[in-house]
């Protein structure tokens, strides 16, 4: 009688444990009743559990008792459990059950059906691999289509539409975020994007340098969709017009003497660079680089600022104001840039080089199908290194299917996906097996580029700070290259806002 009481109680715990790891979230009448039926077998193996001990003294040491009629035992167990100590350990038994069930409960890797939304700021369009990527998503996922919801405008106003979607009180509607690199520390900071939980997956195929815009105190928060660094764009059917060695050989003396070389050899050339120095994020850019290209570390390898000791000033050092002063030089000698660079984008530059009004250009590598063949050039890392961009796709923190958008942001950062995104978009991958694989031009200069390239501030402020960095650089530019005062002292201020 006691070894089929123990065994029934065995059995009975593990039936339980068992309904409890199988058993759904109840979200509907048919999960509620399961979620009843496995609460009332737990609670009968919780009993049974805690009569043990009472039912075999009952047995073994009184067996005639044992006897007795099945209702009269029963009103004898029935009072034992009466006592706190019994009910107690009644409870604490239930919820070792509940707890090894969980335990043991697998991990839900369903996808929560319903549509993605990425709010990005790029749109629909059939000549866009990442287009093409999602639209075969689509059609392998019927039950999790993506919509896109395009944040249209400069990158400020892409910036403040998400900004807007994600905070507390906004519309939360996306599920997904398409965020430039250096928005990560302020979505991250601030709550409005999900950490990613590694799982085992293998990081180590993506770009060092590049997975690292994805991380925050360890942890990972977003996977890389493109990378992106500067390409040195440089005509190729001038022999006079090698590819620069130096910063100064496409901003200063030496693209002034190529410019000079290839009027000589009846090439009417307007300009050496097609420079881009308008009042946008590109002039930041180009100011950093021109500050790393003179040996200037105001802003570390590792994206930090320097500061001065008592930390209420960024520190500008003489290689700093270097760079800035040779810039402003270049700005304002119409030999090494069009008189229109302070009002040119990446688009114009990229049609004042076509046209061959220049000799070089720095741009993004996705630029490279835009020229096409309207005149000869080849593409190379520049020699100095250059601003680290790109796109990461993050999880909204507010999006109620986060194993669908995580599926979602596995697919389109795949190796096939990043290199169909090489191949067919121009796009700088950001797995180095895409590099491998790739059979582009330049693919292996961009590779070079990238592992050269550098981040900008990493700051949850950044946006703050970048506007208020370029107004400084453009006053800078206009007084010789030298700095206000009270820009450095701005700039730390701003810093400090997160």
């Amino acid at each position: 009688m006691i070894a089929f009481y123990l065994l029934f109680v065995l059995v009975m715990a593990v039936v339980s444990a068992q309904m409890v790891a199988e058993s759904d979230d109840p979200d509907d009448a048919g999960s509620v009743l399961r979620w009843v039926f496995t609460g009332l077998v737990v609670v009968i193996s919780g009993v049974s559990l805690n009569l043990v001990p009472t039912i075999v003294v009952l047995v073994w040491r009184r067996p005639n008792e044992a006897n007795v009629g099945s209702m009269d035992l029963v009103r004898r167990l029935v009072t034992r459990l009466r006592t706190p100590a019994k009910v107690t350990g009644v409870l604490l038994l239930i919820g070792a059950l509940f707890s090894v069930g969980l335990f043991v409960r697998p991990e839900n890797t369903d996808l929560e059906p319903g549509t993605l939304r990425i709010m990005t700021g790029f749109g629909k369009s059939s000549s866009d691999p990442r287009s093409v990527l999602i639209d075969q998503w689509n059609r392998t996922h019927p039950d999790n289509p993506v919509e896109i919801d395009f944040a249209p405008g400069e990158t400020d106003q892409q910036h403040e539409r998400m900004v807007g979607d994600a905070k507390p009180g906004g519309a939360r509607s996306a599920d997904l975020y398409v965020l430039d690199v250096v928005w990560m520390a302020e979505f991250i900071d601030r709550g409005y994007i999900r950490e990613i939980a590694a799982q085992g997956q293998d990081l180590a195929d993506f770009m060092p340098n590049v997975i690292e815009t994805c991380k925050r105190g360890g942890k990972l928060w977003a996977m890389p969709l493109n990378t992106d660094a500067g390409l040195l764009f440089h005509r190729s059917d001038i022999p006079t017009v090698p590819a620069p060695e130096s910063w100064d050989g496409y901003f200063g003396a030496g693209a002034q003497s190529a410019v000079a070389n290839a009027r000589s050899a009846g090439h009417p050339v307007e300009a050496a660079n097609a420079a881009q120095l308008g009042d946008q994020e590109m002039l930041t850019i180009t100011a950093l680089e021109a500050i790393w290209a003179a040996g200037g570390q105001v802003v570390g390898t590792n994206g930090q600022v320097l500061l001065t000791p008592d930390g209420t000033a960024v520190d500008f050092g003489a290689a700093d104001r270097l760079g800035i002063e040779k810039l402003s030089a270049a700005t304002g000698n119409n030999d090494l840039v069009p008189a229109d660079a302070r009002q040119t984008s990446s688009q114009q530059a990229v049609e004042a080089f076509s046209a061959g009004r220049t000799l070089f250009m720095r741009n993004w590598p996705v630029f490279r199908d835009t020229v096409g063949t309207r005149v000869a050039f080849k593409a190379v890392a520049p020699p100095s290194p250059s601003v680290l961009g790109g796109q990461n796709l993050a999880i909204a923190t507010s999006t109620d299917k986060p194993r669908a958008a995580r599926a979602l942001t596995e697919f389109l950062t795949n190796s096939t996906s990043q290199l169909i995104l090489s191949e067919f978009g121009g796009y700088a991958p950001t797995r180095q097996s895409a590099y491998i694989s790739s059979r582009g031009a330049s693919t292996q200069e961009l590779r070079t580029a990238v592992e050269r390239a550098r981040p900008r501030p990493i700051t949850p402020c950044y946006t703050e700070f970048s506007r208020a960095f370029r107004r400084g650089i453009n006053r800078a530019i206009n007084a010789g290259g030298q700095l206000e005062h009270g820009f450095a002292e701005e700039l730390a201020r701003i810093l400090k806002c997160g």
